[in-house]
């Protein structure tokens, strides 16, 4: 009898799964986006024709507005870290051997800077949701949108609504861009976004590609983020 039940209930969740169209999947992401109150985030840059990446941890309390990030650039030529820590007030940072100081980074810039705001990063997925070249599939754990485009108004738009402020670097052009979500079928948070684009500096027919890797770990169940003990 209990298998006969849960064969059922399997059944009745598949097929709540599948009836999930790609505008509700969206509309409970941004529900439960402005739900998150902290979480952790590991972004990998990377620029594979350099070899060379830059990896943050981000440790994020959105609620009681406080954050430790951590970050390691490595390249053939040159290894780089630091950390950050911030409150509702100041923004402090160390690098390698030295001591705590206090940034010029206000909370706000660092916010921008970083891409803390995860209502914003998720509102991305409402963006492209309803244009023409965004796919959609219900995997078995997930729900994934992608989206790709070669046009550069399109990319730069894109990138935009990400958060970049493409504006302040007029030498900078946007060529491609194409993003993939994965958001939990279970409780609509996002597991994982894969960015990759396409820039070319001013006149320079150089071309640099891009990727970033979001990972979000934890969301709502992250610990107490406390001051550094050497601050």
């Amino acid at each position: 009898m209990m298998k006969k039940m849960f064969f059922l209930l399997s059944i009745v969740f598949f097929m709540t799964a599948c009836s999930m169209s790609e505008e509700d999947v969206v509309e409970e992401t941004i529900a439960a986006s402005e739900e998150v109150n902290n979480y952790t985030l590991d972004i990998t840059t990377a620029n594979p024709n350099e070899a060379e990446n830059d990896e943050y941890v981000f440790n994020i309390d959105l609620q009681n507005t406080l954050g430790y990030i951590t970050s390691d650039y490595n390249s053939e030529d040159e290894t780089d870290s630091m950390e950050l820590y911030y409150n509702s007030d100041i923004v402090y940072e160390k690098q390698p051997d030295s001591e705590w100081e206090e940034s010029s980074l206000q909370v706000e810039e660092m916010h921008e800077l970083y891409f803390v705001d995860y209502t914003q990063i998720a509102q991305v997925l409402e963006y492209i949701e309803p244009l023409e070249e965004t796919s959609f599939e219900a995997l078995d754990e997930s729900y994934e949108f992608s989206y790709q485009t070669s046009n550069q108004i399109d990319a730069t738009d894109l990138l935009e609504e990400w958060g970049f402020n493409l504006g302040t670097e007029p030498e900078m052009a946007v060529m491609d861009a194409s993003v993939v979500f994965h958001i939990n079928n279970d409780n609509y948070y996002i597991e994982n976004i894969a960015l990759e684009y396409t820039m070319r500096a001013g006149n320079a027919d150089m071309e640099v590609n891009l990727t970033q890797q979001l990972d979000y770990q934890n969301i709502n169940d992250t610990e107490d983020i406390e001051r550094p003990e050497d601050l």
